[in-house]
């Protein structure tokens, strides 16, 4: 049993409690509303931290570590009627987790619709930072790093094999210094959208060190838009394993019938087709290809590999991909940087190392990306939207006094 189990709870706070040495999970609570976590210390326990299953629920501020496997889990909201349950994950501490069940067991995981996860720091685990699935999550302000130590295929975000986990955004989380990636295999990556999965945007994030920082799996309708990714070997990656594999759709594997999936949420009908148009259409618009993935204004750093991978049926498709106002710099004009692909929507800059190229970022090899108003970077590409770095990560509150160091 859990350290503390409540099942339909309802207006309940708990406030600077600690939850330790147990030996299944920390806080279990099921059907609520209104319940509050704060400021709990919630460790070296051998399952998982804490689980919130209900409607306007908050976990703020707790210290998770030492965990069996997962930190905190949300899960709540109604996807056939796309009713948010507005769960809210907010400032929490999360490491050294997924000691026993070394894959699958995320720091913070998210299912249902609506949950919201902002300024939490995750770090220090074997797999995944942020595991999810369903609606209109929103995933902001986060900080994310040493993740993904042990495992390849993986990635610090992750989700996949699903057309209608729609709606999600990915916006203003710094991903960095992950595991198992380099310059010859890339097999990490910072956001991975997998196996066709559809409907996220990826939006004003930072990646530093992260593998392959983008990686969408033959999906579709997955904006990626503002953001910053530097000292990573591969920037963006697409691919269209729905046009190649056997298993695309396959209706005898529970796994893989996308369009079975879809079809128990009724897709084509009210609600979802007025929320997802694009989905409802998707069985009149070639399905195999990964159609209408925006990218737009992001900047490229010193890519070690490749700026963007796109296999060959993609680089056929490119005119329908929205490709614009992109920047791939090289700093200092090194032959070991990958140049920008040579396609319509990709701008380059390079230096030399005598003279490397300036974009104005505050101090990037401590991690700080602030820009100010006369950054270089912005006159590069006017286009670019400065992302929020100071309101990422950890803030102070009423319960958390002091920041940890990373």
């Amino acid at each position: 049993m859990p350290d503390f189990d409540a099942t339909v709870s309802k207006n309940i706070k708990f406030v600077g409690l600690r939850f330790e040495y147990g030996h299944s999970n920390g806080i279990v609570v099921q059907n609520a509303e209104n319940v509050e976590i704060a400021g709990c210390v919630v460790a070296n326990l051998a399952g998982e931290g804490i689980s919130v299953n209900g409607t306007a629920n908050t976990v703020r501020s707790c210290d998770l570590f030492n965990l069996g496997t997962g930190g905190i889990s949300a899960n709540g909201g109604d996807r056939r009627t796309l009713e948010p349950a507005k769960n809210l994950l907010l400032n929490n501490h999360i490491h050294h987790y997924g000691l026993f069940k070394r894959t699958y067991a995320a720091g913070i995981g998210a299912q249902g619709c609506g949950q919201i996860v902002r300024n939490n720091c995750i770090h220090d685990a074997p797999h995944n930072a942020v595991l999810y699935g369903g609606n209109e999550h929103l995933f902001e302000l986060n900080e994310v790093y040493r993740v993904v130590m042990e495992t390849g295929d993986a990635g610090a975000f992750y989700t996949g094999r699903d057309w209608t986990s729609q709606g999600n955004i990915l916006r203003h989380n710094f991903i960095h210094d992950l595991g198992g990636g380099d310059a010859k295999h890339v097999n990490t990556m910072g956001v991975y959208l997998d196996d066709c999965d559809c409907g996220d945007t990826i939006e004003g994030n930072i990646f530093l060190r992260a593998g392959r920082a983008i990686m969408i799996g033959g999906g579709r309708d997955n904006p990626v838009l503002n953001n910053l990714v530097v000292d990573c070997p591969i920037g963006l990656h697409i691919d269209s394993r729905g046009m190649t594999w056997k298993q695309w759709n396959n209706p005898t594997d529970p796994s893989w019938c996308l369009e079975e999936k879809a079809k128990r949420l009724n897709y084509t009908q009210p609600p979802w087709s007025q929320k997802y148009p694009r989905l409802a259409a998707i069985m009149n618009e070639d399905p195999k290809q990964p159609l209408n993935n925006p990218v737009r204004r992001n900047v490229f750093v010193d890519c070690g590999k490749q700026v963007c991978d796109f296999d060959g049926n993609v680089k056929k498709l490119l005119d329908k991909l929205e490709i614009a106002d992109n920047l791939a710099v090289n700093r200092s004009g090194a032959k070991t940087v990958a140049t920008a692909p040579a396609i319509k929507g990709f701008a380059s800059l390079s230096g030399t190392p005598e003279k490397p190229v300036d974009l104005g970022l505050k101090d990037a090899k401590k991690g700080d990306f602030a820009l100010p108003k006369d950054a270089p970077l912005l006159k590069e590409l006017p286009s670019f939207e400065p992302i929020p770095v100071g309101k990422i990560g950890l803030v102070k509150d009423e319960y958390r006094q002091e920041l940890p160091a990373r």
